[in-house]
């Protein structure tokens, strides 16, 4: 349950930064998630994030042991409103995962091996909603910000993974929701842990390339199998 008096301490808190923290269009940082509203439903954009080819969402990247706070750790990418945008001051932003954890090996992507997770610490009570082999393990919080009276948030959420976890990338599905908008479509973070830059690029190349056929390609192998089976059909008789 949302504590009210923990939300406003981040809020309190929140006063304390530079205007230029919340100003849209002020400082901005180029790898984050971006929010935004559109017709009443959240939306998710930004200045640097790729397509999964399948599904079409948004695909972010991260990197663990970028920040202080250890070789398991990173705070990044961070939640923003969109540049020019502005939301409902006073309204909760909220996430929630789905699906499990994935794991790149290198060659393919998969589920993670069983007792590995990735976590992400909520900003009111750091409560911890874990992304596994098996599925999500929702925190009892799951608050991304509150908007400032300006219409704006940026929040830096902790997330983490299970200490000594195998080298690879790792992958999470979420997406954000509000009383005070429709949910968002999902989409993606995905994690280096331990890979160079290009074998990480590689990761997400493969997330990319993995395309769904166009609604024509579909009629064209429709077409195609019917010509193979009629092809089939007259060699067979013609065999008699």
């Amino acid at each position: 349950m949302f504590k009210a008096y923990s939300m406003g301490l981040v809020i309190a808190a929140a006063a304390l930064l530079p205007s230029w923290a919340y100003a849209s269009g002020g400082h901005h940082h180029g790898g984050d998630i971006a929010v935004s509203a559109v017709n009443g439903k959240l939306t998710v954009g930004g200045d640097h994030f790729e397509r999964h080819g399948l599904t079409g969402f948004n695909i972010y990247e991260a990197n663990f042991g970028d920040l202080s706070g250890g070789p398991w750790v990173t705070k990044d990418p961070g939640f923003q409103t969109q540049q020019g945008n502005k939301l409902t001051p006073g309204a909760l932003i909220g996430f929630q995962g789905h699906g499990v954890l994935n794991f790149w090996n290198g060659t393919s992507w998969g589920v993670a091996a069983a007792g590995l997770g990735v976590s992400i610490a909520d900003v009111s009570q750091d409560a911890l909603t874990t992304w596994t082999s098996t599925g999500v393990s929702a925190g009892e919080a799951q608050y991304v910000s509150q908007v400032s009276d300006g219409g704006t948030i940026h929040d830096h959420l902790k997330m983490s993974i299970t200490p000594n976890a195998a080298v690879g990338a790792y992958m999470i599905e979420l997406n954000l929701n509000s009383a005070a908008y429709a949910s968002s479509d999902s989409f993606y973070i995905v994690f280096n842990r331990g890979l160079s830059n290009a074998a990480f690029e590689d990761s997400v190349g493969a997330l990319i390339t993995t395309a769904v056929p166009e609604p024509s390609s579909y009629g064209l192998m429709f077409a195609g199998l019917l010509c193979v089976g009629a092809l089939v059909k007259r060699r067979r008789k013609t065999s008699l």
